[in-house]
C-alpha cells in the first residue's frame, strides 16, 4: 500500500512492487492477477483501515458535532504528513478517476461512505441542537467531503502546514 500511496499507480513499476513485497513476478500474477488488480485491493485495504478509522470517529459517544470536527482534524493531519503522501483515495481519483471507470466507481463509493457518515452525524447534531436548523446535513456533508479531498490533494502537493491549517479552519466554518 505504501508504494502506491507515496508514488501513485503510474509511479510504481512492477520491479519496485516485486522488490518491496519480496515476491516473484509469478507470485504476484498468481495472487492478484496483475498490477491493476493489486492496486484495487490496495484501495480496498485503505478503505478498510483509514476510512474505517475516520468513520469510527463519527460513532463516538458525546457530541456529534465534535465528532465531525475530529474527522476534519483527522484529514488535516493526513494532509499535513511531511511525506506528502496525502490521501490514497484522493490521489487515485486525480490520477486514474478520469481514465478507469472501475477504479473511479470504487473511489466514488468510498467517498460516498465518508459523505454518508458525515451526513448521519450532522443530522444527529441538528437533532441535538448543535447544528442550526437552517443548515442542510446533506449539503454540508457533500461540501465537507469535497473540502477533505481538496485538503488531501494540497497535502500531496506538500502545501505548507500553516496554509493547510487555514483551509481546515475555513472548512470548520461550514459548521457554524
Amino acid at each position: 500500500m505504501r508504494l502506491f500511496w507515496l508514488y501513485g499507480y503510474q509511479g510504481v513499476g512492477l520491479a519496485d512492487l516485486l522488490s518491496h513485497m519480496g515476491i516473484s513476478r509469478q507470485s504476484l500474477y498468481d495472487t492478484f492477477g496483475n498490477k491493476r488488480a493489486l492496486f484495487i485491493r490496495v484501495i480496498e485495504h485503505y478503505r478498510a483501515t483509514q476510512l474505517t478509522q475516520a468513520l469510527a470517529l463519527l460513532e463516538r459517544d458525546g457530541s456529534p458535532l465534535a465528532n465531525v470536527r475530529a474527522v476534519l482534524h483527522f484529514f488535516e493531519q493526513l494532509a499535513s504528513d511531511p511525506s506528502g503522501r496525502g490521501c490514497l483515495v484522493a490521489n487515485a481519483l486525480v490520477e486514474l478517476g478520469p481514465h478507469d471507470p472501475e477504479v473511479a466507481a470504487l473511489l466514488e463509493e468510498t467517498l460516498e461512505l465518508l459523505q454518508k457518515g458525515l451526513q448521519r452525524a450532522l443530522r444527529e447534531a441538528r437533532r441535538c441542537g448543535e447544528l442550526p436548523a437552517r443548515k442542510s446535513p446533506a449539503a454540508i456533508s457533500r461540501a465537507l467531503t469535497n473540502s477533505l479531498v481538496g485538503m488531501a490533494v494540497m497535502g500531496r502537493l506538500r502545501t505548507e502546514p500553516p496554509l493547510l491549517r487555514k483551509v481546515f479552519l475555513g472548512t470548520l466554518c461550514m459548521l457554524d
